[in-house]
């Protein structure tokens, strides 16, 4: 079942348990409701004359054994049931439990659940043998090579067997059948983000003019556009500036995995091809969720560009390396010592702007991950940026192309090519890798480029191998990387190449889930005359003492060639505390000889629900200057907030020489399906509820859990709740409740399915004037509870209106739902004669029709 139906299921059953709990039903009852849970279209089969029209008492071997108890009432009962295979639910379908403990099958329902079962040609017999049948009898099929069953204690039609000849193929590795697309956005929706900041340096006293940080999205069907504007101090001049970071239009077409670009664009690279920020038009082709814009680019792999104020975690293989204040600027990662090794590089980046971003790279080569088959693609055209900061300048650029293409065949080696191409440079890559015996893999990436300095080339060959063993494993990785002196691409047009060769190597061995190792060392061949080659050995093990307490050492022997004058060559070692007592705290102190540095930081996270508080504290010490800061955040349920102070000083006897204070609050406005609503920041999509009228002053709220009394949102005084996490082209959930609902009250499923497009919105409403719930117990002659009967209701004045399922419990309990205020329902029950009853609720009602006890001119059996 796919996650759609899941989610309708369990919002059906928890629906019934309400209505049971309303009524008190019996836990017979309760069964005997789960098994109707959705109503039919099609009227029920009628009992007792669905029966005789195939099958009778006759048919029945006189020596067959006594049949089991499915039915304990002394009349036939028509329900929808589920039909089984193997542990599988097929889908429901009607049957009638007849009073001599048989069971008849709708002939219509049960084809349409057990055809995909079947090749063609059992269809075909099937198909024939229950031609002008509207329900048969499970014995009369037989002969067909389908035996069924019916399991009272599940409340199902079980398939016992199906003949083997008659089966239709089925892979034994199938891959997961995706979602069913939940609900499509609205047509049109837009947000925008504010984020104020104000600073107050201590050394002149001063409080900075408050710096705004802008950004949002506008969408009409699947194009959107968008933009990032941000106006600041200048630190040097102190001007007042106001930078466009972005501007531009996106066009998606999901269908075709491909998205169209117009504007400022930050160009995706494969392989060697260098990055550069481009004004003009473009595609990209991914059969993988889409990225959205990367406010902190990797430039060429290997450069991080920062534009604002942040702070940078580093980990490597999921364990945290070290931790940066940095501000504006690029940033070189080759130089940090977390480059020993072909592990996965993770940043965490926090902005003073308040946005939190994770970019991840190999430290190596960009590996051709593609499933077998796929393929993707990207082309972008237009004038490239020659400024770094601030809003993009083209008006000294130069046109360029940089495009890619890669595809992964299923027999047969993958291949990746590139082309960057302008005035000033031209480069082609290729990449490829071969899948070797016992799991191992080759990788080359070769690529050749002219530019004013002339020709160039540089190549990369990389082996790994790993070895799973379930609880251990081992793996290895080894790179050699040249690059010539004269290699250029966009991103390096002028040649800088002070590095020749790059030789490393990892080794990785788990012992247990508790205790990891690792082994690295690296190799770096300078032709730069202001640097030697540098080289570094490490060896690093990680243990889990219990779930809250980690422990981490390591030994490393470096020579960074002595940079600058700046030399910290030599052995050392590294050792590391780690306390998580919970998911959302975490403690660590740090500390390497080699570099001598340590840090000391504990944090709690914030959640992304009402009134959640956060907090962290940390000192760092760098051979010399250190640092103390702190940060409180607290998240509203319109805005959230966070306020820092950081102090810092060139050794800690002077650490309170400098120390900035700054404060941040942000909050967003959204609309979507002609609403309105102010929440947190939007970061992709969003969804606001707002209650129906109905509701008058009761609040919506709108979350993930609402255990504890915790919500994201609610709606009030500033509009409707909004739910603002949701990510484009993933199926998601947007569950919703009210607070002190009217006793009653049909609020709807209480959960909507979405699928979200590229920075879209939702409207969802809670509510109806359809909410009144009505409840009440049947009795007929003699005052007996009318239990298990079955039936329809629908508007006395829509008699062909989809009607609703009615049904009776053991002591003739019912409850009806989605009823209007003044309006007039019949309620036709499927006994024999037929029998029913009309009943209008009050216009005056508030959620709970309470109707007693109704009393029908019918005969109940005694049981």
């Amino acid at each position: 079942m796919n996650g759609e139906g899941e989610g309708k299921m369990r919002t059906a059953v928890s629906r019934i348990a309400l209505i049971a709990a309303l009524v008190s039903a019996s836990a017979g009852a309760v069964r005997a409701q789960d098994a109707g849970q959705e109503p039919q279209a099609a009227e029920a089969p009628a009992a007792p004359a669905a029966a005789p029209q195939t099958a009778s008492a006759d048919q029945t071997a006189p020596t067959a054994p006594p049949r089991p108890n499915i039915n304990p009432y002394d009349r036939d009962i028509a329900m929808t049931v589920p039909l089984n295979f193997n542990r599988r639910v097929l889908g429901e379908m009607p049957v009638v439990l007849t009073r001599d403990d048989r069971f008849i099958v709708d002939s219509e329902g049960f084809k349409r659940l057990i055809d995909p079962l079947l090749t063609p040609e059992a269809k075909a017999e099937l198909a024939a043998r229950l031609a002008g049948i509207s329900s048969f009898a499970p014995e009369e099929i037989n002969e067909t090579g389908i035996r069924l069953e019916y399991d009272p204690d599940q409340l199902a039609v079980l398939v016992l067997r199906i003949d083997p000849t008659k089966r239709s193929m089925e892979s034994l590795f199938r891959g997961g059948r995706p979602d069913e697309p939940g609900s499509a956005p609205e047509n049109f929706s837009a947000y925008l983000n504010s984020n104020l900041l104000v600073q107050r340096r201590q050394s002149d006293g001063d409080v900075n003019t408050p710096s705004v940080y802008l950004n949002g999205a506008v969408r009409y069907k699947n194009l959107v556009f968008e933009a990032d504007v941000q106006g600041r101090e200048d630190l040097f001049s102190g001007d007042y500036e106001v930078d466009r970071r972005y501007a531009r239009f996106v066009y998606d077409q999901p269908e075709e995995f491909r998205r169209w670009y117009l504007g400022d664009m930050d160009p995706e690279t494969r392989g060697r091809q260098g990055y550069v920020q481009m004004g003009g038009v473009g595609v990209a082709r991914q059969r993988q969720r889409f990225e959205a814009f990367r406010n902190n680019v990797l430039a060429g792999g290997r450069q991080l560009v920062l534009q604002e104020a942040s702070t940078v975690r580093v980990l490597r293989n999921g364990v945290f390396v070290r931790e940066f204040r940095l501000d504006p600027g690029q940033y070189d990662l080759s130089n940090l010592p977390l480059e020993t090794g072909s592990n996965d590089i993770q940043l965490e980046i926090q902005n003073e702007s308040g946005l939190r971003e994770t970019v991840a790279y190999s430290a190596y080569l960009d590996a051709i991950d593609l499933e077998p088959g796929d393929y993707e693609y990207g082309a972008y055209l237009g004038v490239t940026n020659t400024g770094l900061f601030g809003s993009p300048d083209y008006s000294d650029g130069e046109l360029a192309f940089t495009g890619y293409w890669r595809k992964a065949f299923e027999n047969r080696p993958a291949i990746g090519i590139g082309v960057q191409a302008s005035e000033q440079v031209q480069n082609l890559t290729g990449q490829t890798q071969f899948i070797l015996r016992n799991g191992a893999r080759a990788r080359i990436d070769v690529s050749a480029s002219n530019s004013d300095r002339g020709a160039g080339y540089a190549y990369a060959l990389s082996y790994d191998h790993a070895v799973d063993r379930g609880d251990t494993f081992d793996s290895w990785t080894v790179v050699a990387d040249f690059t010539s002196e004269d290699y250029a691409s966009l991103g390096n047009a002028t040649a800088q190449n002070p590095i020749s060769w790059i030789f490393t190597g990892a080794y990785s061995h788990r012992f247990s889930a508790d205790w990891l190792a690792n082994l690295t060392a690296s190799y770096r061949m300078s032709r730069s005359a202001f640097m030697d080659d540098s080289y570094s050995v490490g060896a690093t093990t990680t243990y889990r003492i219990t779930p809250q307490w980690g422990v981490q050492f390591g030994a490393e022997y470096t020579d960074y060639g002595s940079t600058f004058g700046i030399n910290r060559d030599g052995f050392g070692f590294t050792f590391a505390l780690i306390w998580s007592p919970r998911y959302d705290r975490r403690g660590e102190a740090r500390y390497s000889s080699a570099r001598n540095n340590g840090s000391v930081r504990f944090q709690q996270s914030t959640e992304n629900r009402v009134g959640s508080w956060g907090y962290s504290v940390q000192s760092n010490y760098d051979d010399g200057p250190g640092s103390v800061s702190g940060q409180l955040d607290y998240v509203g349920n319109r805005f959230d907030a966070s306020l820092s102070h950081y102090a810092f000083g060139q050794d800690f006897s002077s650490i309170g020489d400098e120390q900035v204070t700054t404060l941040r609050l942000g909050s967003s406005i959204a609309t979507a399906g002609g609403k309105v609503a102010v929440g947190r920041n939007i970061y992709d999509s969003f969804a606001i509820v707002y209650p129906h009228r109905t509701l008058n002053d009761h609040r919506v709220i709108v979350g993930e859990s609402f255990e504890r009394g915790e919500y994201v949102s609610r709606s009030g005084a500033l509009g409707p709740a909004v739910s603002n996490t949701l990510t484009s082209y993933v199926n998601q959930s947007v569950r919703y409740d009210v607070l002190d609902a009217p006793l009653g009250y049909d609020i709807g499923e209480g959960i909507l399915r979405v699928r979200p497009a590229y920075k879209s919105g939702y409207a969802i409403q809670v509510g109806s004037d359809a909410f009144i719930s009505a409840l009440g117990r049947i009795v007929g002659n003699g005052g007996r509870p009318a239990a298990l009967l079955s039936g329809r209701v629908r508007p006395a004045d829509e008699p062909n209106a989809e009607p609703e399922l009615f049904f009776t419990n053991s002591v003739g309990r019912f409850a009806v739902q989605k009823l209007k205020p003044g309006k007039t329902y019949r309620v036709e029950l499927f006994t024999s004669p037929s029998a029913g009853f009309e009943f209008t609720v009050p216009a005056d009602n508030e959620g709970l029709l309470d109707m007693k006890t109704v009393t029908l001119p019918i005969d109940v059996p005694e049981e």
